[in-house]
C-alpha cells in the first residue's frame, strides 16, 4: 500500500515511516524541514526510500502540500505534523493555530479533492483534554469534555472537531488519535524523558557538568514508547471506526520522578539533582492518564514495550548520538 504522512521528519514521524516500510509500504510525505532522523531513513532504505518521496514544505503550503499528495496519491494518510512544545505556544499561540489548526484544514481539504478514498488517521493529543477533576474523571475517556488549558491544546482540539466535521460533512474516512505522553529514542532534549537522558549521557562521556536542574518531579503522566504509538496509528489504519476518536496510551500514571530515578539508575556516574523553580508549571494538573479500553476493543492494541526499556534505549541512543540534537 501507499501512504503519505505530514511531520514525516519528526520524532514520531520517522518511527511511522520506518514501520510502514518494514512492513513492505510505499511511503511519501511532507516536511518543514529535513532532519538527520529523516536523513537515515533515506540512507537506511536506499532506493526503497528516496529524497523525492518527501515534499520540504510548511502544511499550510497549499499548493506544495496538494502537488505532494497528487504525486503519493496515497491509500492512506497520517496526518502528524503540528508544532508540539507546548511552552512554546505560549510564546507563539497565533503560529500554533495556524499551523496545528489551520495546517489540519489545509490537509483534510486536500485529501477530500485529490485522494477521496484515502483514510487518514489525524493525530491530535490528551492534552485536549485539559482541566479535569483528577478525583472523578480518570482514566480519561473519549467521552471526556475537551476543555484544553494551553494554546498547543485548544488548536490540537480544534484539529480534532475539524476532523470530525470533515468525516461527517465531506464523507472522508477519518479516525482521530489521541496519544498522551510518548517518547523514545530521538526525541527532542526539549521534552523531559529525553532532558534527563541526554544530561546522564554528556555527565558520562564528560561534556558536561554532573547535574540536572528538574521542574516538579511528583507530577504523573500518562508515559508509553512512541513505538508502541506508532504501531497504535497503523492499527487504528486498518481497524479503526472511521468518525470515531481513540486515545493511545500505557493506561498507567508514572511520576516525573520514577522517571528520573530510573534513569540514574541506568547510568554510570552519579548525578547532582537541584529543583529550578523555573521549571515549575503552577496551573498543571498533579495526575494523568489515559483509558486505552476503546481502541483495544476495536483493534487489539496495546503498548508492549515496558518503560524501563523506553529509557534504557533513549539513554543509549544518547550515548551514541550526543552532539546531533534532534529537531
Amino acid at each position: 500500500m501507499r501512504f503519505f504522512v505530514t511531520g514525516i521528519s519528526g520524532f514520531a514521524g520517522t518511527h511511522l515511516a520506518a514501520l510502514l516500510l518494514d512492513r513492505g509500504h510505499e511511503v511519501f510525505g511532507a516536511a518543514r524541514e529535513t532532519t538527520p532522523a529523516l536523513e537515515a531513513l533515506h540512507r537506511g532504505y536506499g532506493e526503497r526510500f528516496v529524497a523525492s518521496q518527501v515534499e520540504l514544505c510548511d502544511v499550510r503550503n497549499r499548493e506544495r502540500l496538494r502537488a505532494a499528495l497528487g504525486r503519493a496519491l496515497p491509500d492512506g494518510v497520517f496526518h502528524l505534523a503540528a508544532l508540539g512544545f507546548v511552552p512554546r505556544s505560549f510564546a507563539e499561540a497565533d503560529l500554533t493555530y495556524e499551523v496545528n489548526f489551520l495546517g489540519t484544514i489545509e490537509v483534510l481539504a486536500a485529501v477530500r479533492d485529490i485522494a477521496p478514498r484515502a483514510r487518514v488517521v489525524c493525530v491530535t493529543t490528551g492534552e485536549i483534554y485539559g482541566l479535569i477533576d483528577v478525583s472523578r474523571d480518570l482514566p480519561l475517556a473519549e467521552t471526556q469534555p475537551l476543555r484544553p488549558l494551553t494554546p498547543y491544546a485548544v488548536a490540537k482540539a480544534a484539529a480534532d472537531l475539524a476532523a470530525f466535521q470533515f468525516h461527517r460533512t465531506h464523507g472522508i474516512e477519518v479516525i482521530r488519535a489521541r496519544p498522551f505522553n510518548h517518547t523514545g529514542p530521538g526525541q527532542s532534549p526539549l521534552f523531559v524523558c529525553s532532558e534527563f537522558a541526554r544530561a546522564i549521557a554528556a555527565a558520562e562521556l564528560g561534556v558536561a557538568e554532573p547535574r540536572l536542574r528538574v521542574g516538579n518531579l511528583d507530577v504523573e503522566r500518562d508515559f508509553s514508547d512512541v513505538r508502541d504509538v506508532v504501531n497504535g496509528y497503523l492499527a487504528l489504519y486498518e481497524r479503526g471506526e472511521a468518525g470515531e476518536a481513540y486515545n493511545l496510551g500505557s493506561g498507567v500514571a508514572t511520576s516525573v520522578r520514577w522517571i528520573l530515578d530510573e534513569l540514574l539508575r541506568q547510568g554510570r556516574v552519579a548525578i547532582e539533582v537541584e529543583v529550578d523553580r523555573r521549571k515549575m508549571r503552577p496551573s498543571e494538573m498533579p495526575r494523568i492518564v489515559g483509558s486505552i479500553a476503546k481502541i483495544g476493543e476495536r483493534t487489539g492494541w496495546r503498548p508492549q514495550i515496558p518503560l524501563r526499556q523506553t529509557l534504557a534505549d533513549m539513554l543509549e541512543h544518547w550515548r551514541a548520538n550526543l552532539g546531533r540534537e534532534p529537531t
